[in-house]
């Protein structure tokens, strides 16, 4: 009798089981099959730790942050934790405010082409401060660009100064002189003209003929082994003038200008592959001649163009030494 209550146990407790199993299903508003639960909990797993203010999540656990003039090395061990930091160069990089990033932030310049000059250098924990040149001035709250400074031809009401442009003296009405001189002015330039271009045909015919058909002859040089050579005898200026007018853009000129920033011969370099790149060896040596003679730079194109025709293997292909002259 015993041995029987016994085996009845188990099932007793297994008929309980089920029961509150039923009853737990029908009274929850969570389990049930209209149950939000799953999807509480999966939204609960894939929450971000909270970090208190001024410090960082990384992984389960919040790091301090590294503070201005350093950058983070490695994260921290324990929670709330300081994680290894190092100073940022002096000069040459810095960071203004507690962060957790693993590199500073690079100093700016003062270019003095966009009439700046610096006014207090860059530190590790500020940036460098700018300000406008002598006779150069700025409208808005931060200059990152600088005018000059008008020239008054009739005289100054109120100086130029670093934030406002000069005031100048209203010209005096000389508009009865002005309709006067007009037609005097049109007939004189008319005869200027017309002597000009009479006169220097004359002076075109005794100059000494240019080959402008080399760049022809040689329009698919590989110009890559002669940037270098072509960069020596160029100063910075020509360069910029140059790639300019070969359209390559100021936000490159400016990338090259700060990458290399003390080095003015890998700044020529560099702003002549990107035009070479650009432009491609297909008519490259046509294009550098004819854009060096557009700015004003012909004596430097005759000068690359002896270098460059003085290899041996610069000859004219297929057997023609030369093209008519024009």
């Amino acid at each position: 009798m015993s041995g029987r209550r016994l085996r009845e146990v188990p099932l007793l407790l297994l008929v309980l089981i089920s029961i509150d199993g039923a009853f737990c299903r029908n009274m929850s508003p969570w389990l049930g099959t209209d149950s939000k639960w799953p999807q509480v909990k999966k939204n609960f797993t894939k929450r971000e730790v909270m970090c208190p203010q001024n410090q960082h999540p990384v992984g389960n656990i919040c790091c301090q942050l590294c503070p201005p003039g350093t950058k983070k090395v490695s994260d921290c061990q324990v929670a709330g934790g300081h994680p290894q930091c190092t100073g940022c160069i002096p000069g040459k990089d810095y960071t203004d405010q507690p962060h957790y990033h693993n590199k500073c932030l690079r100093c700016g310049l003062c270019d003095k082409e966009h009439g700046l000059e610096i006014r207090e250098n860059c530190t590790t924990i500020r940036d460098v401060i700018c300000g406008c040149a002598k006779n150069f001035f700025c409208s808005t709250p931060v200059c990152k660009l600088c005018y000059p400074c008008t020239q008054c031809a009739h005289g100054v009401l109120e100086e130029c100064t670093e934030g406002r442009d000069a005031i100048c003296q209203a010209q005096e009405n000389k508009s009865f002189y002005l309709l006067l001189l007009i037609p005097i002015l049109a007939i004189v330039f008319g005869i200027i003209w017309y002597w000009r271009r009479k006169h220097q045909k004359d002076i075109d015919n005794l100059k000494p003929e240019y080959k402008e058909d080399i760049p022809l002859t040689y329009a698919d040089i590989d110009l890559s082994k002669y940037i270098p050579q072509i960069a020596e005898r160029m100063e910075l200026d020509q360069v910029k003038r140059f790639v300019r007018e070969m359209r390559i853009s100021e936000v490159i000129i400016d990338r090259v200008k700060h990458d290399y920033v003390n080095d003015t011969d890998e700044q020529k370099i560099q702003l002549l592959k990107h035009w070479y790149q650009k432009q491609g060896k297909k008519g490259a040596y046509r294009e550098l001649l004819q854009g060096l003679k557009n700015i004003g730079l012909r004596g430097v194109g005759e000068k690359l163009q002896e270098v460059i025709n003085a290899h041996s293997e610069n000859h004219p292909e297929n057997g023609n030494s030369s093209l008519p002259h024009s």
